[in-house]
């Protein structure tokens, strides 16, 4: 067991004085502690109930992974170097951090030290059964300070002991139960709050309110989505910073096209305009990001490790240069010119009293007759072109479902995404394999004229013909998630939506 004590300023200065007159106590360690907490961006170990601590003393340091109420869950010694995700020790901490956050970069989140007391609390025949460890007053990196905590720490047989050291400090005057973990104080006095954090819109509207009111709350955090991914996309921390930024412009994209009539004419088109700049600076940074993350999956399809990299030394080069050019764009003056446009011109609410209901039941009736009428229309003889263009009208259709959702009841809205993805996901991989399909074939042609090995280009005609195969496949299956999305269960459920009120 551990219990977390709040000492009072007042007794602050005397507390070691305090704990040696209430207890049989030895003071066993005193050193200053620097202790650095590790998380994703997105905090994907809060989210799952995990901190990463590094614990930095003058000759040693160690991780500790533990939930968020500190009980421990593994520690291990470390070398001084930075923590990064390949650097963590094989082990249980690897094991869990690794499969938890995925392709994102583990970073410092809050940085805390101060001094720290270790004292033992001894038993019978002077044998330690419990242990106080006093912390701080801890100072935290770009934040408040954290005040002195006495943490106690139990031994493997003595849980009795160390809860009576919990109700003898209980009774101390100046001494009071933590409401909250010392790493939850330091994010507080940091101005860090991961609950809040969100890669997309969190919108809840009332059938009645202006549209407008509703586009520029939309608009609002959109803005501050695609600014809390530029500093990581200019770093190349990982590489879902850029996909958030580039997902993050596509709706804003959308919520544009919906608001037509709703935000003055000029001021739409015109963003409409630097938007779409926007996302083709984008565009090809992040279809590269994503050739090389799967590459290795790519590769092990046609068994040919050796001789295709010069084909992944190519993909490399290209990315590097696709991202210096992404950061000139993202560092130029239109950029700033369009976030400060952003800022002031559409986040503003005209005065259009028309309810936000009345526009999303009309969008969302047009947006349904649009991605029925492409279906219907798709056959087997259907050109590519006809399956993307309802991929399109599927995008939109999701987006209006996630814009307005909470208009229509949290059920009917996730019965309808449920529904939608299934067919989203099949024509997004007719999408995908058509697209790395041809960029492999344009990236074996520039190979080949470099003087390239055979070998390589016999490779890359493999994975095409791989590709070929994958896309022969999701063309297959359209129909079938066609009809399975436009049953007569979708079509009442989608009707029902619009005329419920």
């Amino acid at each position: 067991m551990a219990a977390e004590f709040v000492v009072d300023e007042a007794v602050g200065p005397s507390c070691i004085e305090v704990l040696t007159d209430a207890l049989p106590v030895r003071v066993d360690v005193h050193h200053t502690e620097r202790r650095v907490w590790f998380d994703t961006h997105d905090w994907r170990l809060f989210r799952a109930g995990l901190q990463l601590e590094h614990h930095v003393r003058k000759r040693e340091s160690w991780l500790v992974l533990s939930d968020l109420e500190g009980q421990r869950i593994s520690r291990q010694p470390t070398g001084r170097a930075a923590v990064t995700a390949h650097s963590l020790p094989d082990g249980v901490t690897r094991d869990r951090v690794l499969e938890l956050i995925g392709v994102r970069a583990l970073l410092s989140r809050v940085v805390a030290s101060g001094p720290v007391q270790v004292l033992s609390v001894l038993g019978p025949e002077q044998k330690t059964v419990a242990r106080i460890v006093v912390e701080g007053p801890t100072t935290v990196r770009d934040g408040a300070p954290v005040g002195l905590r006495a943490r106690i720490e139990s031994l493997r047989g003595y849980d009795k002991d160390a809860a009576k050291v919990c109700r003898t400090l209980d009774a101390i005057p100046g001494f009071g139960p933590a409401k909250e973990p010392l790493f939850e104080s330091a994010l507080r006095a940091a101005g860090l709050h991961p609950r809040s954090f969100r890669s997309k819109p969190d919108l809840e509207f009332i059938p009645r309110i202006p549209a407008t009111q509703a586009f520029a709350g939309t608009l609002t955090q959109l803005r501050e989505i695609v600014l809390d991914n530029v500093e990581g996309t200019l770093r190349q921390l990982d590489t879902e910073f850029l996909h958030n930024l580039r997902v993050t412009v596509r709706r804003t994209r959308a919520v544009l096209k919906f608001a037509h009539g709703t935000i003055d004419e000029d001021i739409r088109a015109r963003y409409a305009v630097e938007l779409k700049w926007l996302a083709d600076q984008t565009s090809l940074s992040r279809d590269l990001d994503v050739y090389l993350l799967g590459f290795d999956d790519l590769v092990s399809h046609v068994s040919a490790s050796s001789e295709l990299e010069p084909f992944r030394e190519q993909l490399t080069r290209h990315c590097t240069r696709a991202h210096a050019v992404l950061n000139r764009a993202l560092r130029s003056e239109r950029f700033a010119a369009l976030l400060d446009g952003w800022q002031r011109e559409l986040t503003v609410p005209e005065p259009v009293e028309r309810p936000v209901i009345e526009v999303a039941d009309e969008l969302l009736s047009r947006a349904w007759t649009r991605v029925a009428k492409r279906g219907d229309a798709i056959t087997d003889a259907s050109p590519a072109e006809a399956v993307h263009d309802l991929r399109k009208r599927c995008k939109e259709l999701r987006y209006l479902l996630e814009f307005f959702g909470s208009l229509y009841g949290a059920d009917a809205r996730s019965e309808a995404v449920s529904e939608l993805k299934l067919l989203q996901d099949i024509l997004g991989e007719f999408q995908d394999a058509e697209a790395q399909r041809i960029s492999v074939h344009q990236y074996a042609v520039e190979l080949a004229k470099a003087g390239t090995p055979p070998a390589t280009l016999m490779a890359m005609g493999r994975i095409e013909h791989h590709l070929q195969l994958g896309q022969d496949a999701a063309r297959a299956e359209v129909a079938d998630r066609w009809h399975r999305f436009n049953r007569k269960h979708n079509q009442r459920l989608y009707a029902r939506m619009v005329t419920s009120r």
